[in-house]
């Protein structure tokens, strides 16, 4: 009886394992069927489109009711699967509780992804696959589903202006009789500082140069902002401590020039708005926003009455940036004795000097920055300007060494040399605008460094450059690079407020017209494209625009037309248009076939 009362309960202990295994199977299997048939996940956009060096999206992902099972995890991977069959984990979205909502009765989660782009990545896929996890770890994965098919690409058709340029040829019958030094300080502060933004580099290496000077002249001034202007004697102290460190450094490290030879005067500017209009009436601001200043400046008030009402206006942020800051600053000008040379003679010694077989000292710096303009050959040029930095460290040579390289750097094709090329450039380009901060200077450096992909050094030398004033053609050009990398980095807030200042050239206004593009602003990208194709007719990049946008808003005629003009003004844009997901819908199409056509 024992014995078959064993065997009894042996065999429904296997009969309870064997319910429980299949039921168990059967919950996993059907699991996995219902998701790959119910689930419903929606990406947002449809097609992924990069956004400066990401591709951001959001999946919202819903499961159908009673999917969830207890001690079952239900979690969705997210890949991207590029052309060439290489895959890379984006995100999840693990469906645990507390971790989704209820919509409609069913779990939902919504989620933000993004991933880096690459080139190779365009073709690619992004992918979603259920994993379903059962109490003892063993998972089981449903189908991959296609959830966007590639990248768009169209945010990275940014213009660029990247003009850096060499310093002026100077004549020897044009060289002046005298020389200016501009030093900044801080903000309500007389204290000397050797740092970025000062002269301090020319003008040690001016006095060490021991040229016969005859007269130095100081004018120490303030900006007009409350903080600077309520500081008692600040441009007096300015302008008595940078005299006193000339005195000393002429003192101690000279020999042509004494304290007695040398006749120095001291002058301040204070509570005057002159400068102030100077720089307003030379940026970049528009001339609505530069008549409101002008209308405050000239008007009633006292000095702190107008700064309250200049705060009050939307240029405010750009006066505080840009403005402020390079009135903060004491100019030393300098009356020396210039010793000129023949052209051959200054080209033969400069020769020598760079072929060790003349001293340094046989040319001045100016000299020497003078005989590389005098032959025609880019490699001797570049062998003469790297004599004059390796013996004189002068910002001319600096800057124009660092040209060359960035010259030799666009005509380079191999990735490698072409970013040593402009590490190179950036080096000299670097000392040439600390020892001559002006805004062409920090633009040369901002440009190598954009180039270069070194993002925030490039953002941090466009603003400097601004803050240094110029030329208004300059400050524009300065602009539209700015607004061209603040469009690269995906910062189009940022982009918008710099291209008002970008002025009406061809790479401002293109950018322009693709930041409304990407803001969704169809219509409007449209009528400035339009605009810009009346004053250049025969470019093809805003033509190709103009078909994306076409393509974007369903208007197929748009799209052929300018599609076509593109083609035939640049070949290369049919392969690009083959392969560019703007174009998707329409690759079947007739009116899409004939425009590649040539």
């Amino acid at each position: 009886m024992p014995f078959a009362l064993n065997r009894l309960t042996g065999s429904f202990l296997i009969f309870l394992l064997l319910s429980i295994t299949f039921s168990t199977g059967c919950t996993f299997t059907r699991m996995v069927k219902k998701a790959e048939k119910e689930q419903k996940l929606t990406v947002t956009p449809e097609v992924l489109m990069v956004r400066g060096n990401q591709v951001p999206f959001e999946i919202e992902a819903q499961l159908p009711q009673n999917l969830l099972k207890k001690n079952y995890n239900y979690n969705i991977r997210v890949f991207y699967k590029a052309a060439q069959g290489v895959e890379q984990h984006v995100g999840s979205l693990p469906f645990e509780f507390g971790n989704y909502n209820f919509v409609g009765g069913k779990p939902t989660i919504k989620t933000s992804f993004s991933f880096p782009y690459t080139p190779s990545k365009i073709q690619g896929q992004l992918m979603a696959q259920g994993v379903v996890t059962n109490p003892k770890g063993r998972k089981k994965f449903t189908k991959a589903t296609l959830l966007a098919p590639g990248i768009r690409t169209t945010p990275h058709m940014i213009q660029v202006v990247h003009a850096p340029s060499y310093v002026a040829d100077q004549a020897k019958a044009q060289v002046p009789d005298y020389l200016k030094f501009t030093i900044y300080f801080d903000e309500g502060l007389a204290t000397l500082r050797k740092g970025l933004g000062t002269n301090f580099q020319q003008l040690d290496e001016f006095i060490l140069s021991n040229q016969k000077t005859k007269r130095i002249d100081i004018l120490a001034t303030q900006s007009p902002n409350t903080d600077e202007y309520k500081t008692r004697n600040l441009a007096m102290r300015r302008a008595v401590a940078l005299e006193q460190y000339i005195k000393k450094k002429i003192d101690t490290e000279t020999y042509a020039n004494t304290l007695s030879s040398i006749k120095f005067e001291k002058k301040v500017i204070t509570n005057s708005w002159s400068a102030f209009l100077g720089r307003i009436q030379n940026s970049a601001l528009p001339e609505e926003q530069i008549q409101q200043i002008l209308d405050i400046v000239n008007g009633p008030g006292s000095f702190s009455e107008k700064e309250n009402q200049l705060q009050e206006l939307p240029s405010y942020e750009y006066i505080d940036m840009y403005v402020y800051p390079v009135l903060r600053y004491a100019e030393v000008t300098v009356d020396y004795v210039p010793t000129p040379r023949k052209d051959y003679e200054i080209y033969l010694l400069a020769k020598k000097i760079m072929q060790n077989r003349a001293n340094a000292d046989a040319l001045s710096a100016d000299d020497m920055q003078y005989a590389a303009t005098l032959t025609p050959l880019l490699a001797e040029k570049k062998k003469i300007y790297e004599s004059a930095v390796e013996n004189y460290m002068s910002w001319q040579a600096l800057n124009n060494l660092g040209i060359v390289y960035f010259e030799q750097a666009q005509k380079e094709l191999n990735p490698k040399i072409k970013k040593n090329l402009l590490e190179n450039a950036i080096l000299n380009l670097q000392y040439a605008a600390h020892r001559n901060p002006t805004a062409q200077q920090f633009y040369n450096l901002a440009v190598a460094h954009h180039q270069n992909g070194n993002v925030l050094e490039a953002m941090h030398s466009y603003d400097y450059a601004i803050k240094q004033g110029g030329a208004i053609a300059l400050l524009q050009n300065i602009f539209t690079d700015k607004a061209a990398l603040e469009l690269k980095l995906g910062q189009y807030d940022d982009a918008v407020r710099s291209i008002s200042f970008a002025g009406s050239g061809y790479a401002a206004q293109f950018n322009k017209a693709l930041l409304y593009f990407l803001k969704e602003n169809y219509e409007g990208a449209s009528e400035l494209a339009v605009k810009l194709l009346q004053e250049f007719p025969e470019d093809a990049s805003t033509h190709y625009l103009l078909a994306v946008i076409g393509a974007r808003t369903q208007q197929e005629s748009l799209m052929a037309e300018h599609l076509q003009k593109a083609v035939a003004l640049q070949p290369t844009l049919a392969g690009k248009a083959i392969e560019d997901l703007e174009f998707v819908n329409y690759h079947k199409s007739q009116a899409f076939s004939s425009a590649l056509k040539k």
